[in-house]
C-alpha cells in the first residue's frame, strides 16, 4: 500500500501516471493525496478539482484536504513554505495510518536534489549529516521514498509528452521571491550548459555520501553508548570523547543534543554544535555553555554533564533610578554618577557610559543579544 502526494504539477502527475500504469506488475495499491494550502484562492481550488478528475479517470483512490495556511500564518507567524510543508506532511502521515500504508511516495527529482544541495551549501545550514535529500528515510512507522531522484526534470517532461499526461502549472514556481526558484532559473541552466547530466551526477553523489553518512552515524551511536557514564544523566569523559575521529565527534555531539531534548522541537545550529564540541576539546578547569530551553552543559575538568536551570516561579523586574530598588534575588540596586559612589558594605559596582539615568533590571529573554564595543 502506497500513499502518493499529488500537487497536480508535472512531476507528481507523471509519477502518479507511471505507478498507476505499473500497479499490477508491481503489486501495489495506490492512494493519492492532494493538499490545498488555500494560498491562491480559486486557482488552488481548480488544482484540487483537476487532481480529483484525473484520479477518477485513472481509477485511483484519492483524498483531498484543505489547510488554511494564511490563517495559520496570521495567528502564529512563520515561514510560508515551512508551514505548508509541516501541514502537508502531517496530512500525509495521517492518511498513511488511515490506509494502513507503510510507504509515502513524493515526486522530487534529480533537479530538485541539485537545488537542495546548492541551497544548503549557500546557507551553511546543518542537515544532521544529510547531503541533500535521501532517497529513502523513516516516517510515521514506515518509509518516505523518492523514486524520481533517479531521473531529471527533462526526463519527466519527455515522459509527459510521450504519454500525454495532463498537469497544471503553479504560478508561484515562476516567482523570484523564493531562493529555490532563483537557483532554478539562473544556476541550473548554466550548470546544464556545462554538463547536461550535472543534476544526475549530484544526485548520485548525494546517494553515495548519504550511504557513507549512515555508516558513520552507526559508528557514532556505538561510540557514544560506550562513552556514556550514565545514560540517564548524559555524562561523558571529555578525554574519551577526544580519542575519536573528528567525523564521529561531530555526530556524537548531535546525538548528545538529540538525547537531551528527546524529540522536542529545538533548532540545533552548526554554530551551537561546534560550541559544544569545542567545550569537549580540553579537560582543564570548569567551563559551561548555555543551551536552548534553559539547559546548561558543564565541563568540570574531564567530567561533562548537563543540567536544567531553575525557572523562577514569577517574572522578576525592577526599575533602577537614583534611589535603592526593592530587593531582587537578595540584592538592591541604584544608579549613581562616577565619583559619587556611596560607601556601602558588600557593594559591587558596574561602570559604563550612558546618557540615561533610569534603567530596568530584568531576566534574560529569548532573542536578547550583546553588542560589544
Amino acid at each position: 500500500r502506497l500513499v502518493i502526494g499529488v500537487s497536480g504539477g508535472i512531476d507528481s502527475m507523471v509519477l502518479l501516471h507511471f505507478l498507476s500504469q505499473q500497479r499490477r506488475q508491481l503489486g501495489i495499491n495506490l492512494t493519492a493525496v492532494h493538499v490545498d494550502h488555500m494560498l491562491r484562492g480559486e486557482q488552488s481550488a481548480e488544482d484540487s478539482r483537476f487532481v480529483e478528475q484525473q484520479c477518477k479517470l485513472w481509477d485511483i483512490p484519492y483524498e483531498l484536504y484543505q489547510v488554511p495556511v494564511p490563517a495559520i500564518l496570521a495567528e502564529k507567524g512563520g515561514n510560508t513554505q515551512n508551514v505548508c510543508r509541516e501541514e502537508r506532511y502531517g496530512i500525509f502521515e495521517f492518511v498513511m495510518k488511515k490506509t494502513q500504508s507503510e510507504v509515502l511516495i513524493t515526486a522530487h527529482h534529480a533537479d530538485d536534489q541539485l537545488e537542495t544541495i546548492l541551497m544548503d551549501g549557500m546557507r551553511g545550514s546543518l542537515k544532521h549529516g544529510d547531503f541533500g535529500m535521501r532517497n529513502k528515510r523513516p516516517i510515521s512507522g514506515g518509509s518516505l521514498v523518492r523514486p524520481q531522484l533517479a531521473v531529471t526534470k527533462a526526463d519527466i517532461a519527455r515522459y509527459a509528452e510521450l504519454n500525454k499526461v495532463p498537469y497544471r502549472e503553479d504560478p508561484s514556481n515562476a516567482s523570484d521571491a523564493y531562493t529555490r526558484n532563483r537557483i532554478r532559473k539562473t544556476l541550473l541552466p548554466t550548470m546544464a550548459l556545462e554538463n547536461p547530466r550535472a543534476a544526475m551526477h549530484f544526485s548520485e553523489l548525494a546517494e553515495q555520501l548519504n550511504e557513507d553518512a549512515a555508516f558513520l552515524w552507526q559508528l557514532a551511536h556505538q561510540a557514544l553508548e560506550e562513552l556514556l557514564v550514565s545514560s540517564e544523566e548524559l555524562q561523558i569523559s571529555a578525554e574519551s570523547f577526544r580519542s575519536h575521529p573528528s567525523a564521529l565527534q561531530k555526530r556524537m555531539v548531535l546525538l548528545l543534543l538529540n538525547y537531551l531534548y528527546d524529540g522536542k522541537r529545538v533548532l540545533i545550529t552548526s554554530h551551537l554544535a561546534e560550541q559544544v564540541r569545542e567545550l569537549l576539546q580540553s579537560s582543564s578547569g570548569t567551563v559551561f555553555v548555555h543551551l536552548p530551553q534553559n539547559y546548561r552543559m558543564i565541563r568540570q575538568y574531564d567530567r561533562v554533564f548537563f543540567e536544567k536551570l531553575k525557572e523562577h516561579a514569577e517574572f522578576r523586574r525592577a526599575d533602577i533610578g537614583q534611589f535603592w530598588s526593592p530587593p531582587v534575588e537578595g540584592c538592591r540596586y541604584r544608579v549613581v554618577p562616577i565619583g559619587e559612589e556611596p560607601e556601602v558594605e558588600n557593594a559591587v559596582f558596574w561602570y559604563f557610559h550612558s546618557e540615561e539615568t533610569d534603567f530596568t533590571l530584568r531576566e534574560r529573554e529569548p532573542g536578547d543579544r550583546i553588542l560589544l564595543a
